[in-house]
């Protein structure tokens, strides 16, 4: 009598997990989204394994035919490199790239640059506008949405005031 081990070749007995994602395009826009979005990644990642790139949109206004930059390259460079090291620290093979775009097509570039690179996965930081401004103005985020090459994930925006907190007594019984 044969046993299952007998009949099943060696490389076919591999159980180890494959990561879903091995690249992650990792989009954020200032440094307070770093810690959601790179908390994000590091939930639908395999340390070791994946591979994720921060991407940062020095972002331009286009005023009168003349492009003027709304943040200097150092405070970009920064921006990218926090999330690189939070990266890393998370043992995330991790590198950042700082493009330059028009600030009506940061969607665009974000696309773009994760059909070139390949990517897997889409982090997007949480969305910096608010309901009215999204419905005036549109949103990067939704944008994205809709043509990306590739499944997208969006932190959600940090708790002001930390985690939830109940009072024990109704508001009118207060002494």
């Amino acid at each position: 009598m044969t046993s299952f081990r007998d009949r099943v070749p060696a490389s076919d007995a591999d159980t180890r997990m494959q990561p879903a994602f091995r690249r992650v395009l990792v989009c954020v826009q200032d440094a307070s989204q770093v810690e959601q979005a790179v908390g994000l990644v590091r939930r639908v990642s395999v340390p070791g394994t994946t591979e994720a790139r921060v991407l940062h949109l020095n972002l331009r206004e286009n005023i009168g035919g003349r492009r003027f930059r709304l943040e200097t390259k150092s405070a970009a460079s920064y921006v990218a490199e926090a999330a690189v090291f939070e990266l890393r620290m998370a043992d995330l093979g991790a590198s950042a790239e700082v493009r330059a775009a028009l600030i009506d097509r940061a969607a665009d570039a974000i696309v773009a640059e994760a059909t070139d690179w390949e990517a897997d996965v889409i982090v997007l930081g949480p969305p910096r506008r608010g309901e009215l401004m999204t419905r005036l103005f549109g949103s990067v985020t939704l944008r994205v949405l809709q043509s990306a090459p590739c499944p997208v994930l969006v932190a959600s925006a940090a708790r002001k005031g930390g985690p939830h907190r109940v009072d024990r007594e109704p508001a009118g019984h207060r002494s």
